[in-house]
């Protein structure tokens, strides 16, 4: 950090080279030691810089100038009343360069969850212990409705480790700021990875074959049946399907291309192109019996279309409203769980199809790559690790599938040389 110590003028503030200022109009003016140190520029691109006087000596003054500075690069936080809620609403969410429905998700963690519990406290008084009895009671109570029986009122040990990360990185950016010196989510004792993982592991259900055929049947008479069809063949997530275009499906080759999503968060559809380097953004092979029902759906939407006249809202969209606009996301899951209702199967979330169809394609003997890269998860990994469940029969069944093919004769594959190893 650059520097200066010098002789400065009381009365004008200008830095004097001598016992007196050089202005007539400061005559007889008390000069005194100050000194300047450049702190680098802020967030608007100018520079800034601490100014001190008022020193009767040039050694008092490079004593405090030499405190300021390792102050500044130990970290040094100036005192703040700012509360909690006021760094979180007022600064940190107005900051964040998420997408809306990330916002939206990040407003409604911390006006339900965090401000009634630590909203008063100042940032800088705020504890690791003050967020895990936090965690602790929204554990048991923190639900503001009783929405699952298993946990009566508390949230799930899924959320509040969300809750958790979202206070982390909060915090990480106020010690960026200059408004923190620390963490307090450091010390804090939220729930466990491994505890989270096997509760997202329980709270997952997926259909078994009979049941999957049945809630296809069931579907068959609704007008966006394909949607329906996709949804249980393709394992497409809700907002992929609602952005789904006819430019990005061809039925000659038999190729659906994800590129789009529309997200629903606080009643507004936010549709965005994924980025090149997102997994989510894949190509998706389509069988025959794919590519018919896709074929069937546009013969339909062309008489749909005929019948508005001109009034078709948006002619290059897959699945639409009766009217030709974009599905609502919220809608697509009421329409799905009538349906289930209708077949009268048990309920399980629109997105459970999606493990539904992963969970019988592993099942069935598929790579883990294969199924993996229809589903557009990131890695074949994460596909373990999501699905262990199911992979200690695919591994007593490809092991008994191995003794089998070695164990048959006569099919040409016995190694050349009467079977004699080479060395």
């Amino acid at each position: 950090m650059a520097g200066r110590v010098f002789k400065r003028c009381t009365k004008c503030g200008r830095a004097v080279p001598h016992r007196q200022c050089g202005n007539p109009e400061c005559a007889n003016t008390k000069i005194v030691w100050a000194f300047v140190v450049d702190l680098g520029r802020g967030g608007n691109g100018r520079r800034r810089r601490a100014l001190r006087s008022g020193f009767d000596t040039r050694q008092a003054a490079e004593q405090a100038q030499a405190e300021l500075i390792a102050e500044k690069l130990s970290g040094y936080v100036a005192p703040s009343r700012l509360t909690v809620k006021a760094y979180l609403l007022d600064r940190w969410l107005p900051r964040t360069r998420t997408s809306p429905k990330t916002r939206s998700d990040r407003q409604t963690h911390i006006n339900a969850y965090i401000v009634p519990r630590i909203g008063a406290l100042a940032l800088q008084e705020l504890t690791g212990d003050h967020l895990t009895e936090m965690y602790d009671d929204l554990a048991v109570r923190g639900r503001t409705r009783k929405q699952d029986p298993e946990l009566g009122w508390g949230l799930s040990p899924t959320t509040i480790r969300r809750i958790h990360t979202q206070l982390h990185k909060a915090f990480e950016d106020a010690i960026r700021w200059g408004l923190l010196n620390r963490n307090p989510c450091d010390r804090a004792d939220p729930p466990s990875t491994s505890e989270v993982t096997a509760r997202a592991h329980e709270a997952r259900r997926t259909y078994a074959w009979d049941q999957l055929r049945a809630f296809l049947t069931a579907a068959e008479n609704d007008r966006l049946y394909a949607m329906w069809y996709l949804f249980a063949t393709t394992g497409m997530r809700r907002s992929e399907m609602a952005a789904l275009l006819w430019r990005n499906v061809d039925l000659d080759t038999g190729l659906l291309s994800v590129t789009r999503t529309a997200v629903e968060a606080a009643g507004q559809v936010h549709e965005r192109e994924l980025t090149k380097s997102s997994s989510s953004r894949r190509a998706i092979e389509l069988d025959e019996v794919d590519v018919t029902v896709l074929r069937q759906h546009r013969r339909w939407q062309a008489e749909e279309q005929l019948a508005l006249g001109g009034h078709w809202r948006e002619p290059d969209r897959v699945f639409t409203s009766p009217v030709g606009g974009r599905l609502y996301p919220p809608d697509i899951t009421k329409a799905f769980h009538a349906i289930l209702d209708q077949a009268g199967l048990p309920r399980i979330r629109l997105h459970d199809i999606r493990h539904t169809l992963a969970t019988l394609m592993l099942k069935s003997g598929e790579v883990t790559k294969v199924v993996s890269e229809r589903l557009g998860h990131s890695t074949t990994a994460y596909t373990q690790d999501a699905y262990q469940q199911v992979m200690p029969g695919m591994q007593r069944d490809a092991a008994r599938r191995f003794r089998e093919n070695l164990a048959r004769e006569g099919e040409g594959d016995r190694p050349s040389g009467g079977g004699t190893p080479t060395v």
